[in-house]
Formats: C-alpha cells, structure tokens, sequence
C-alpha cells in the first residue's frame, strides 16, 4: 500500500521525491511484534465555510512552524477534450502573481495584456493555416521558427515587443520573496492527474500571510506573461519526456493501457494541443475550478483553530462560491477485451512492466490489492526470492503495487532485468508467482510480515507535519481524508482468501498490457559525469532513468522561481535528518546542481535588469 502512496508522488519529480520522504521515510516497512499495538490515526477539525470551501487543521505545539496547502479538485482528468496540460499550464501561470502581487501598475499593464490578446487571435489563424499546410506536406513542424510563414514571423515580433513593453509593469517573483523574506521555505505547486496542489511551510507568526496570499491568488489571478509560460512549459515537456531515453515511451504505454480513460492523457499535455491553448481557455478554466467550494486548506502546525477559522472567514470568505459547477469525470475505462503488448528498444537497462486493471481509491478490493503488493515485494517478498536469490534474473528490487486513482486504478510490476537475461523469463515468473497466490498457500507468516509493516507505518507516518499535510489534502480531495485511519485497519483484516479471490477477480492474464524494454545497442544511457555516476552506483537501477531526467531538467529549466523553490525544499529535507541513508548522496548532488543552476539564473536576472 505504501509503495502505491510514493508511486502516487511520481509527477512532482525532484519534489516529489522529498514529498515522498517527507511521508514515508520513517516508516521504511519497519517490522513490529507489539502484539497489542493498534494502527496509529490523527483528527483533524473539520469545517466547511459558507462559500463552499473546505479546512482541515491539526494544531500541534512543538514547534513554531506550519505547514501549509491548498489543495483544488483538478487534474490533468479534467483538462478539456482538445486542450490536454491545461491544468498543469494553469498551475503555472499562479506563481505569475494576481493584480495586486507581481506588478507596480495592474490598470496600465492590462492595456498591454488585452493587445497581445488580440494580436493572438491573428496567430492563431496563421498557425491554423501552418497546420494545413503541414497536413499537405509543405512544411514539416509548425513549432520550427525556420518555417514558419512570413505573416506569423511577423506577427510574432509584434507580439514579443508587446511583452518586453508589459515587463516595465511586472515585478518578477514577488510572491516568492514575499514567502521567503517572511521566513518560508519548500514553497512549490504539483499537478496531478486528479489534484493540483499549492503548499508551503512558515513560521507560526506568520500565517497570515499565507491566507491572504492563497485567497488572493484564488479569486485575483492574472495570466501574465501567458504566452511566454507556455512556452515554457513546452520546454520543461521537452526536457522531461521528449529528451528522456525513455520517456516518450511511457507516454505511449499509459495511452495504451488506458483505451478511453483520461488518465491515458499526459498531465503535461500532447505537445499540439499545449500549443493551441490561448489565455480565454485558461480564464475559463479558472473561474470554474478555483472557486472556494472546489478547495481544500490544510494546515499542520502552531496554531490556535478557532484563530486561524476567523482569518480563514476574513480571507477566504470574501469569495463566493464558483457560478459553475466543475462537471464530473464521466467516462469509465472498458473491460479489456484482450492483451495489449508493447515492446521497445531504448538506452535504458532491459525491463519488464506488466498492468492490470484494478480499482479506484477507498473501493472494498483495495485493502486485498494492497496487501497482495506487500506479499509480493521487498527483500522478503516472493518476486525477490524468485527473480533475485533463486533464479538471478533481476538487479534491484522487483516492484508490485496497487495504484488506486480518484477515478481507477491498476496494479503494476516492475522488474529491472539483469543483463544478458531474458526479459521473457522474468514475464513468465511473474505470472507464474500471480497463478501460485491464486490457488497455492498463503502462509500466515506472510500474511502476518505485511501486516506488521502496515501496524509500524501506520504509527509513524503522521509523525511529520508536512507529510500530513499532503496526507491530509491528497486523501480528502481523492477519497476522504479518513482513509489515513480506515485503510490501515482494513488492510489488518485481509485474510489469505481475500488475497486469492482479488486474484482471480482482477489478474487475467488475456486482459493484461504488457511492456518490454530491451536495450539499445551501445547501452543504457550514460550520464558523463562521473560524480553523478557514483551517486546512481547506490540507488535500485530503475531510479536511474529518473533522476538523470531531474537533473537535465533542473539544468535545462529556466523557471527560477520553481527551481528555488525546490532547493529550499530538498535543503530543508537534507537538513531535517530524515532522509533515508541510501539517498542522502543523490539529495546532496541534487541540491549542487540547484544551487549552481539558480545562481546562473539569478546572475542572468541581475544583468537583464
């Protein structure tokens, strides 16, 4: 089950790999024999505002500090047909600031917004007619600047003298100096296929601020600099999937495994469609989503509640409730009518990825899928024992996990294969492991070793006040946030017959999507940099790829806000003393490369200035 929570965090990259820690590094799958020990749980108070918007507070005294959120009810799921990555784009163009922060004349630069609205309406229908033209094979990239028509040539330097006139009005980074002279620290955003979230932590003196800041960005926000964030993020997906040994790859397997379900859809977006999103588009899908009744405030901390629920009424009250209700997420993936295979060759080390689909959050299965992934995974779980210490078939440890959505879920294993072994025979382990929990023996000493780490983890991972914070917001804008105390007890009374009759209800081999990756002659990639070379030489090779990804996208990345942001945050983390032995070297490597690339960045700042 706890694997699927760290699973969950994977779209925030080097943040989510802190937010991931942040929650679950105490826990470790700790083993207890405290026959009389009760899973631990945590109360928040609860209270729904008249406007719709939902605070879950959780005081706690021993430190001077608060971790803060806002958690909204949207996703990448949610993004319009036709305009995929307009969440993730939304999350964004917040950090831009509102009519009040990031700007020293609001009235006098929305003269120079309103301009580059209109002259974007030209563009657009230049670009539409660039599109015909590729469809008829005159050009071949739309996004290429080299063949773009002279009209859109010219219109676009009409357009970027616009914004260099806008800037003279813009404040850059006001609402991040803002948090961090105020003493706050891990301030960042992520999106997800079903959540997006804002967060930060601060001292006690100071949360008003961040109820003043967050309700301002709710209700004030402006699109600034809407075009150029675009393009931004058009990079950043460049940079995290097009320029990744396997990325491109992982995007094709999630639209093949789900046929009709958004989740197929990349939160980052599909380039065409990132590209033909216009600043009308993400008004709209403002003001339907970011309405207080479509919002959760968590905080965890130093606080008096009955405080902080009259601020809360001062700042978020104000605001009323979204004229439009957000419309449900309606459509259901179709029972698979039989085997989806994909098979690839990239520079990466060969592996195996089988899926089958399961069940949405708080579902009465998931508590036996949960389990069924702790039999199956770790030093002491049966694909280890098999692929590793009986057949020397893999490197690292074999992953199995449920990964129960909002909306869906599917169970995935996940096997590094070791070189010069054939990915079939780990493939046909796997379900020979699946036939044997089906119908063999499952003893109670297994059943009893999981249930131990569920027991353990249940006790320590609301220790932290941050890691509950986004506990508390994900879970209640998934499911409901009482599934933090449910789940435990639930998974506690799964016996071995629930295991075997998830089994048989959900792993059918005829429906399963399988990929196979093989290794490109010449290799896996290779980072040429020998310091990151050592770091990777100590974590599970299937973490390889991924960080090689952060850090080209941390070096590739322009957006100096977000990147001070995560170094904060994983300082913060190295610094908290709860970091995991094994990925203290990566953090420290990862934290070098922030500090060198924001330095560059705030150099070129100063000399632009």
């Amino acid at each position: 089950m706890f694997e699927c929570h760290r699973e969950r965090l994977r779209w925030m990259g080097a943040t989510g790999l802190l937010v991931a820690t942040l929650i679950l590094s105490p826990i470790a799958w700790a083993q207890t024999d405290e026959e009389d020990a009760k899973p631990s749980g945590v109360q928040p108070r609860e209270v729904v505002l008249d406007n719709g918007l939902t605070l879950l507070m959780v005081e706690r005294r021993d430190q001077p500090i608060v971790a803060c959120g806002v958690f909204y009810d949207v996703g990448g799921a949610n993004d319009p047909r036709g305009k995929s990555g307009i969440a993730h784009l939304f999350e964004h163009m917040l950090f831009k600031g509102s009519r009040v922060i990031g700007t020293t004349d609001y009235e006098a630069e929305r003269h120079y917004i309103e301009q580059q609205d209109a002259l974007r309406t030209k563009m657009i229908a230049e670009m539409n007619r660039m599109r015909e033209m590729k469809r008829r094979g005159q050009i071949q990239d739309v996004l290429d600047p080299s063949q773009w028509t002279l009209a859109y040539s010219g219109l676009k330097k009409q357009y970027d003298q616009l914004v260099e006139s806008q800037r003279t009005y813009i404040k850059n980074n006001e609402l991040f100096n803002l948090y961090t002279t105020n003493g706050g620290a891990m301030l960042n955003a992520g999106t997800m296929e079903d959540l997006t979230m804002y967060f930060v932590q601060l001292p006690a003196n100071k949360l008003d601020l961040f109820l003043w800041l967050e309700s301002d960005r709710m209700v004030n926000g402006v699109m600034r600099e809407f075009y150029v964030e675009r393009d931004n993020v058009r990079e950043e997906r460049r940079l995290r999937v097009e320029s990744t040994p396997t990325g491109k790859y992982r995007e094709a397997f999630e639209a093949l495994f789900w046929q009709a379900h958004p989740y197929g859809v990349p939160v980052l977006g599909w380039a065409s469609e990132v590209e033909s999103i216009t600043r009308d588009d993400v008004r709209d899908f403002y003001k339907v989503y970011y309405a207080p009744n479509n919002a959760r405030v968590v905080l965890v901390g130093d606080f008096d509640t009955d405080e902080v629920i009259a601020k809360a009424k001062q700042y978020f009250g104000r605001i009323p409730p979204g004229k439009t209700v957000p419309p449900p997420v309606i459509t259901e993936e179709p029972t698979p009518v039989g085997e989806k295979r994909f098979n690839a060759v990239a520079e990466t080390n060969p592996r195996v990825q089988i899926r089958f689909h399961t069940v949405a959050i708080g579902h009465s299965d998931e508590a036996a899928l949960d389990v069924l992934g702790g039999l199956l995974s770790g030093k002491s779980g049966r694909l280890y024992k098999r692929l590793i210490s009986e057949e020397d078939l893999a490197i690292g440890q074999p992953r199995a996990s449920n990964q129960s959505r909002k909306y869906a879920g599917y169970f995935e294993f996940f096997v590094t294969v070791k070189e010069g072994k054939s990915p079939q025979a780990v493939e046909s382990i796997i379900l020979q492991e699946i036939d044997k929990l089906g119908s063999g023996t499952i003893t109670d000493h297994e059943l009893q070793r999981v249930k131990n780490q569920v027991l353990a983890s249940s006790v320590q991972r609301l220790k932290n006040n941050v890691g509950l914070m986004f506990q508390l917001g994900m879970y209640d804008t998934w499911y409901d946030w009482t599934y933090i105390n449910e789940s435990p007890k639930l998974m506690l009374a799964v016996t071995a017959e629930d295991v075997k009759r998830v089994v048989k209800q959900y792993f059918d081999p005829t429906t399963r999507t399988v990929a196979i990756y093989k290794t490109k002659p010449g290799g896996a990639t290779k980072s040429e940099d020998p310091e990151l070379d050592a770091v990777l030489a100590n974590i599970p090779p299937d973490q390889h790829e991924r960080t090689r990804g952060m850090i080209k996208h941390i070096k590739g990345s322009t957006d100096l806000v977000r990147l001070e942001g995560m170094m904060t945050m994983m300082e913060q983390g190295a610094a908290s003393g709860e970091i995991p032995e094994g990925q203290k070297a990566m953090f420290e490597y990862m934290i070098k490369v922030l500090r060198s690339r924001v330095a560059e960045l705030r150099s070129t700042e100063k000399e632009s200035d």
